[in-house]
């Protein structure tokens, strides 16, 4: 076997290691080439940074990377492992941690990040024997949004930029990796605002291709005034009442949480976030 770090002409090869790692996946899926080039786009994967392991020229085994500068410190995020069904039990996720350790640090990384189902016991084991701990539990919600705004409070309209400063001002919890703003600048996904007057009182970012929702969140002195339920509304007209997604939201929103199960949606499956310092 080899181990060594990817590069662009591996991304075919590693297309087909993710399908076959993950067809039998506790929620299994597959991806095509257009799918998994948005997804290293969004989730700002970088080949260099990610691992595979070779039987015969044949990848086994992969670890894709992701790679961000927050509060200027270099962290790197999990966006998928797999093994292949017939070369699982024989340690090589330890092994490809332990053999991008050296590069890790000589970059001066200091977090490692990933997400795991929470039903998956044997990943969960896994990555707290390679160091890692459960930083905070994550919900995932998905169905048809059943919306219907009781008032006009607000006017919702297509936003042309991210206005950073204002979303931030609206959070409580900080969202997780793949909605995070490095990711959401990487994505470009679709912007409605909801003003009150000229003020942007709430905003929600999705992408209608995917049928994903990835942030929603309202200023606090304009919530319980239907402004969320506006921003829902127009976003179950532009999927055409097609199902959405909202993933890995911090179980800490719980008026969140209540809110999107309100319009509709089920929390069906939820996984951990978890970090380590290097």
């Amino acid at each position: 076997m080899q181990i060594r770090q990817l590069t662009e002409q591996d991304i075919p090869d590693l297309l087909k290691a993710i399908n076959g790692s993950f067809a039998d996946y506790i929620v299994p899926f597959q991806l095509n080439a257009e799918q998994l080039q948005f997804k290293m786009q969004s989730e700002t994967i970088v080949p260099e940074w990610s691992i595979g392991v070779f039987e015969d020229k044949k990848m086994i085994a992969f670890i894709m990377h992701g790679v961000q500068t927050i509060d200027g410190k270099t962290v790197v995020y999990n966006a998928g492992t797999g093994v292949l069904p017939d070369y699982r039990g024989q340690g090589l996720v330890g092994k490809m941690y332990n053999y991008l350790q050296p590069f890790l640090k000589d970059y001066q990384v200091s977090q490692l990040v990933l997400e795991v189902i929470e039903s998956n016991r044997s990943a969960i084991r896994a990555y707290e024997k390679n160091g890692f701990v459960i930083h905070r539990k994550l919900l995932c919600f998905g169905g048809t949004l059943q919306t219907t705004p009781r008032l006009n409070t607000a006017s919702v309209k297509p936003l042309e930029k991210f206005l950073w400063k204002d979303f931030q001002s609206f959070w409580d919890i900080l969202p997780s990796w793949q909605s995070a703003v490095p990711s959401m600048d990487a994505a470009q996904p679709a912007a409605l605002g909801a003003f009150v007057g000229s003020e942007l009182a709430g905003y929600v970012l999705f992408n209608p291709a995917n049928k994903r929702m990835y942030q929603i969140a309202v200023a606090p002195q304009h919530r319980r005034t239907g402004i969320g339920t506006q921003l829902l509304a127009e976003v179950q007209q532009q999927l055409s009442n097609e199902k959405v997604q909202i993933n890995n939201v911090d179980e800490a929103a719980e008026n969140l949480k209540l809110f999107l199960e309100k319009q509709g949606l089920t929390n069906d499956i939820n996984q951990f976030e978890m970090t380590k310092k290097l």
